[in-house]
């Protein structure tokens, strides 16, 4: 159903973590502004959580959306019991960051806890990998059924399976040719009042700095701040690079929020809007 944008999706949700590396997890504002960035280009990382990854390589969110990626390649459906033993034997042997998320969600499947057993983390990143669950999803409930599967299988949080449905549920909607701002609006009566809380706050924070905006919200991984920021993001910038850049010179968790709004400016407008060079990634 999906197939026509599908791989643009992708390759503009890679690019956009990829590019997100060079300032992911800096939180301090003095040294943000003093990092050796080339802020229009990809760069290495400046944490040292990301030790061993180099400029094009991709943080454990995009890492995370490649295992996912290469476990759908020659499906038809997604099983999620299938992908936690496929994603279990994979993390056995990952080189990345291994989070909370990943930790607990490991040690469930370790206890022989019945799938999807994700961990109780409240962090948005899972949402990023989103689009890779377009490939196998053959109507809108498929793919809403299918991301809420991926969420509760690493972060089965309440919060974030509201928030991990409402992003779901507003890229169908532009990839049906609806605008990304309309379609928020059109959608937030029918979340919770911490939703759209959230959606509000995003959007009132629209005709402010991002930075300080970001800061004010909370730049760290929970949905409670990076979803404000994600929607303040949305309503402020009409573009792929000019909102890329901005939110990764708010440094925190700026990889997952990138991950959320790269696939709609893509499905919005093009795969052009993406720098060419951010899609110099190193798929290994």
């Amino acid at each position: 159903m999906y197939d026509e944008k599908y791989q643009d999706l992708l390759q503009a949700t890679l690019a956009a973590d990829s590019y997100s590396l060079g300032a992911h997890w800096v939180y301090d504002s003095d040294e943000l502004k003093a990092l050796d960035i080339d802020w229009e280009a990809l760069n290495a990382p400046h944490v040292a959580w990301h030790e061993g990854k180099d400029k094009g390589d991709f943080t454990h969110y995009g890492d995370q959306l490649r295992i996912l990626e290469q476990f759908l390649k020659d499906k038809d459906t997604f099983d999620v019991s299938a992908y936690m033993t496929y994603w279990h034997n994979e993390m056995q042997t990952f080189k990345g960051y291994m989070d909370g998320s990943c930790k607990d969600t490991m040690e469930n499947i370790d206890k022989n806890l019945t799938v999807p057993c994700g961990s109780n983390s409240g962090d948005m990143s899972v949402i990023g990998r989103m689009v890779a669950l377009l490939k196998v999803s053959h109507s809108k409930e498929e793919f809403l059924a299918n991301t809420a599967l991926l969420a509760k299988a690493t972060h089965n949080n309440p919060q974030v399976l509201e928030a991990m449905h409402f992003f779901s549920a507003l890229l169908l909607e532009v990839l049906e040719s609806k605008d990304i701002r309309s379609s928020i609006l059109t959608l937030k009566p029918l979340y919770s009042q911490e939703i759209q809380g959230y959606i509000e706050t995003g959007i009132a924070a629209k005709d402010r700095d991002t930075v300080t905006s970001i800061a004010a919200f909370g730049s760290a991984c929970p949905t409670e701040f990076a979803f404000p920021s994600t929607i303040h993001l949305l309503f402020k910038y009409n573009d792929y690079k000019t909102a890329l850049i901005q939110n990764a010179m708010s440094g925190g968790d700026s990889a997952a929020r990138s991950m959320v709004i790269a696939p709609l400016y893509v499905a919005q407008y093009s795969l052009d809007v993406v720098p060419k060079e951010w899609l110099d990634f190193k798929v290994r």
